[in-house]
């Protein structure tokens, strides 16, 4: 897995040019337009990043709401976030220099 250099989006494997903003994404040999981790968009930073926790706090709160208007409505959320959420490539990915989600791994 690999990412442009100039925006951060993720190529694919025989990627020549980044489909998000058009740059070379290799110099013919070296492939030095390409980084094995994510740019950060807002702070540019270029490193291992966080992944966010399973259940967010957001999901707390309509799980809850869920769960004063029935519990059933509250237990099928909560099992149906922890189910799409469990699979790491499914959250988003932090920064951690500035803290700002990486908007283009951001599925759910």
């Amino acid at each position: 897995m690999s990412f442009c250099k100039n925006c951060g989006n993720q190529l694919k494997d025989d990627a020549m040019f980044c489909d998000k903003c058009g740059t070379n994404a290799t110099d013919g040999t070296s492939g030095q337009g390409t980084h094995d981790v994510p740019k950060c968009q807002h702070c540019g930073h270029v490193g291992q990043w966080k992944i966010a926790p399973v259940i967010r706090g957001v999901d707390i709160f309509i799980g809850i709401l869920l769960l004063i208007l029935g519990v059933v409505p509250g237990i099928v959320y909560f099992v149906t976030v922890a189910i799409i959420r469990s699979n790491p490539d499914r959250r988003s990915k932090v920064c951690t220099k500035c803290g700002a989600k990486n908007l283009f791994t951001f599925i759910y």
